[in-house]
């Protein structure tokens, strides 16, 4: 019975940590970016109608063969442990490729205050640099949303893709939310299964 009440605990500590919480995370974006394409700062309280819309344009250079990741990070407290690389976006966004490259490998664009910051495991970068060194990081929560949206563009414009941006976010939102009902409903069943077994055992 003990050990039947154990495997129920820990069926419950699974289920409530199935949905991992990235602001505990010593580099929050490194997990939020292995399903997602876009990481936003948690204490930067960006509109939904913003948030759509670069999640819109990313998610459209992707289908138009730009695979693209970007991290938004308007603070110190955005990097989790690691604030040494605070106002470093250039080491950042090395630092985040390669947390990222068991999953992705491809183009990874950093956002912060100071500027931007671009990775691609086997280029150099020099090029997409040089574009974004020409893209002013504006202050204020929607103005800083609106330099990444510009860096975003000007990248694809570069390499010959045009995006328009008019492509709803809502498709990517309804696949996170599916996993997070998968995830939740998987947990949920463990437990009950758990709980027939050990009233079995009981009786």
């Amino acid at each position: 019975m003990r050990s039947a009440a154990m495997l129920v605990l820990l069926a419950v500590a699974l289920a409530c940590t199935a949905v991992p919480s990235a602001r505990a995370d010593g580099d929050p974006a490194s997990d939020y970016l292995l399903t997602q394409k876009v990481f936003f700062p948690y204490d930067l309280k960006v509109p939904t109608a913003k948030q759509q819309q670069l999640v819109a344009l990313v998610d459209e250079a992707n289908r138009k063969g730009f695979p693209l990741r970007v991290a938004l990070i308007s603070s110190a407290y955005d990097l989790g442990s690691i604030t040494s690389l605070w106002q470093k976006p250039q080491t950042y966004a090395h630092f985040l490729g390669a947390e990222l490259t068991y999953v992705y490998k491809n183009r990874l664009l950093i956002v912060m205050p100071n500027g931007f910051g671009f990775n691609r495991p086997g280029h150099s970068g020099a090029a997409e640099r040089a574009v974004l060194a020409k893209i002013p990081i504006k202050h204020g929560t929607t103005a800083f949303v609106d330099s990444s949206l510009a860096a975003v563009q000007a990248l694809a414009n570069a390499s010959g893709v045009k995006l328009t941006g008019t492509t709803s976010a809502e498709p990517s939102s309804r696949s996170h939310d599916r996993i997070v009902i998968v995830l939740g409903a998987t947990a949920a069943l463990a437990v009950a299964v758990l709980l027939r077994l050990a009233l079995r055992r009981r009786r």
